[in-house]
């Protein structure tokens, strides 16, 4: 299987299906997820003729995972030393840059879901000349800086990040979601080394300067910057109140659809729903392989 090694301390692990030539779609999963978050769109991708790729982000999966360099406070910067091990979004969105152009890439379609949506969004914006088209699943730059800093707690209990993760997913789930699902996202999460999972938080959302989980850093970042159509899959008008009221428009074949009482996964839990709004959108910005039927 392949393995992308992007430096001496990480090599990233990912999939690539499909014909070689055709459209690309990169997937990026959410934090403490991995590749088999997609096993509801791969197929379905790859039915439609797409060249699917689902990428492991480091720390997860059977990408590199190493510690991080301690004391790490702030996002290095694209130029930090390849030496210095984060694990920040911004980062993230480096490495994904970084395997497109390894795998000569010139153009993806990107779908990120929750944390990955950070990672994909912020792609778009330093290499917009990759980005086709975005499509963001219950982004978690919805929670502005009181609501992290009212959460705040979560970052003095670094022994307990795993469990404290798996306790906040209880509250995502709707009452219908599978007992098999609940289960496979918190042995997953309880796979996780600590250190490196509360790395991933941090730089996510617990960084009050970069941390792109939050509204104000989002908005600072990505406004102005996101120029390509722009898919926009929620469980709910607050999932999606940023890029509805916040963000400037970066098309006008944005979309934004509703997918309510399915939960946080709802690409896995109303997964023939999710793929038909997929579908259609990509059919309105033109971008369906040209052998597929609209």
């Amino acid at each position: 299987m392949p393995f992308f090694k992007r430096s001496d301390q990480i090599s990233l692990w990912y999939l690539d299906e499909g014909p070689q030539y055709g459209p690309v779609i990169l997937l990026v999963h959410g934090l403490t997820c991995d590749v088999h978050d997609w096993s509801w769109q791969a197929p379905f991708l790859l039915s439609l003729g797409y060249r699917t790729i689902s990428l492991d982000v480091r720390g997860h999966g059977r990408s590199s995972a190493p510690t991080p360099t301690p004391n790490i406070t702030s996002w290095p910067g694209p130029d930090a030393s390849p030496s210095i091990i984060d694990y920040y979004p911004q980062t993230c969105a480096y490495d994904a840059a970084a395997l497109l152009d390894h795998l000569s890439i010139k153009s993806a379609i990107l779908i990120g879901h929750s944390q990955g949506d950070l990672i994909t969004y912020h792609l778009a914006t330093i290499r917009p000349d990759l980005v086709r088209a975005l499509v963001g699943i219950e982004g978690i730059y919805r929670w502005d800086n009181a609501m992290r800093e009212a959460n705040a707690w979560f970052f003095a209990q670094p022994d307990k990040v795993v469990e404290n993760m798996v306790a906040f997913f209880g509250y995502t789930y709707p009452p219908d979601t599978p007992t098999f699902m609940k289960a496979w996202h918190a042995r997953r999460a309880r796979e996780m080394d600590e250190e490196v999972l509360f790395a991933l938080a941090y730089g996510g959302w617990g960084d009050p300067e970069f941390g792109l989980g939050r509204t104000e850093v989002a908005v600072k970042t990505w406004s102005g910057n996101l120029k390509c159509p722009h898919l926009v899959v929620g469980g709910s008008e607050e999932a999606v109140h940023v890029d509805r009221g916040v963000l400037p428009r970066g098309s006008e074949l944005d979309e934004i659809v509703l997918i309510e009482g399915k939960g946080h996964w709802l690409h896995q839990a109303d997964s023939e729903r999710f793929n038909e709004v997929l579908k259609a959108w990509l059919g309105k910005i033109g971008a369906l392989p040209e052998t597929t039927e609209a």
